[in-house]
């Protein structure tokens, strides 16, 4: 009997319990941590919460196994690299798995790369080589879902224009493994307009056993000194593997490439609707600013989880700026007792009302800084696929920029709301 999923409620209350139990120890928040020694005092509070949140979030990050397939020479390297820019495939690296297909991962990444050369064999050792391909796949699904081979990248050579039998044979051979497989038709010159392309259209027509057909050109190709045509299709690549892919492979994929920020983003707001949600729910405690430290602490595992989302690793100096930057405002609180202060003058008699403002303040607050850090996030992920590295300083000025913006309009929407 398959396990019910847990209800939003229980979900709700099960992450306000653990940012309940964290904040256990965590000195309320005040103006007085405008002083050094007692904002340095409750930094180290906070910073022992991100290092814990950012733990967990690893061991809930899950794995994904992609099977590349192809002919020596038609790219998978260069696609691999290119999609999760972290030279997976460089050649000699990888690990033997059997006689041939090597495996390719690194410490620390939920990304494992099986690659099998051999396709242009010929007889025995072609057949060995599917042989392998079949017992691994065969072997692998005896173990937990996240060591699965989850997809199969297929990748012919798209100016070669050719599908030979034996290819015909083993995509047929796949189809019977369940696996779902993505036919990527590497070094495509055809742009702008890959879909338009000769071989393409004869692809689609053969009624292939494959979910997508992919024409891609992993980085840019200079034909002549006047032209160079740019790299193109990953993007698209990227969406069809994260559109097949099972739950358990969905988020290592989202966080490992780089190309589609998008995805990230997306990831990162379902956490922050999350401790949105857990913070209105600790803002309705009827004391006034008592919940304080639970505020900090959801908030603290809120950028823990969408800085691992982007896959954004950074030294405990790098939050320490981002928090001091804020100091007096969300992490002290001081906007929000502002905020709550305007509203309480304009409704009498606060009572439960004055929690409901409180509860709505949090949230407000919460989501602000979670929008925000998610767009600095966005920025510093841009950034990289050019190549450019943003300063501390640069970092520190959007998100203190970007979280100045949402504060500003959520204050104003409490407000109108409160005086219609």
């Amino acid at each position: 009997m398959s396990q019910k999923s847990p209800s939003f409620l229980e979900k709700l209350t099960d992450l306000t319990r653990q940012i309940v139990d964290r904040a256990r120890g965590i000195p309320e928040a005040s103006e007085s941590l405008e002083k050094p020694e007692a904002f340095k005092s409750f930094w180290n509070s906070v910073s022992q919460i991100l290092q814990k949140d950012l733990l967990e979030a690893q061991t809930e990050l899950g794995h994904c196994n992609i099977l590349v397939i192809g002919k020596s020479g038609v790219g998978k390297s260069t696609l691999v690299n290119a999609v999760f820019r972290d030279e997976l495939a460089r050649t000699g690296v990888g690990s033997p798995v059997t006689r041939h297909i090597r495996q390719y991962s690194k410490p620390g990444c939920p990304i494992t790369i099986y690659d099998t050369p051999g396709m242009e064999l010929d007889g025995e050792q072609n057949q060995q080589v599917r042989l392998e391909v079949s017992q691994l796949i065969e072997e692998l699904r005896f173990k937990d879902p996240e060591h699965h081979i989850h997809l199969v990248w297929y990748c012919l050579h798209h100016e070669l224009k050719r599908l030979e039998e034996v290819e015909r044979k083993w995509l047929k051979e796949l189809e019977l493994k369940d696996v779902p497989v993505i036919l990527v038709l590497t070094q495509c010159l055809e742009y702008p307009n890959p879909e338009e392309s000769e071989f393409f259209r004869y692809l689609q027509h053969q009624n292939l056993p494959v979910r997508y057909i992919v024409p891609v050109l992993a980085r840019n190709k200079a034909i002549n000194r006047q032209i160079t045509i740019p790299a193109h299709g990953l993007e698209h690549l990227i969406g069809c593997t994260l559109e097949l892919l099972p739950e358990v492979a969905r988020l290592a994929f989202i966080r490992q490439q780089l190309l589609r920020v998008d995805l990230k983003a997306e990831a990162a707001f379902k956490y922050v609707s999350g401790y949105v949600a857990s913070a209105a729910f600790i803002g309705a405690v009827p004391l006034p600013f008592a919940d304080a430290p639970l505020l900090v602490t959801a908030q603290a595992g809120m950028i823990a989880n969408i800085s691992f989302i982007f896959g954004f690793e950074a030294s405990p100096s790098f939050y320490y700026s981002l928090i001091a930057a804020l100091a007096g405002t969300t992490i002290t609180t001081a906007i929000g007792r502002t905020i709550v202060s305007n509203l309480l003058k304009m409704i009498p008699g606060p009572g439960i009302v004055g929690s409901a403002i409180q509860s709505t303040t949090a949230a407000t607050l919460t989501l602000s800084l979670g929008l925000a850090y998610i767009e600095l996030m966005k920025a510093i992920a841009r950034a990289k696929i050019q190549g450019i590295q943003l300063s501390p300083e640069e970092m520190k000025d959007i998100f203190t920029r970007e979280y100045q913006s949402y504060v500003a309009s959520g204050s104003k929407t409490l407000k109108d709301d409160f005086s219609s």
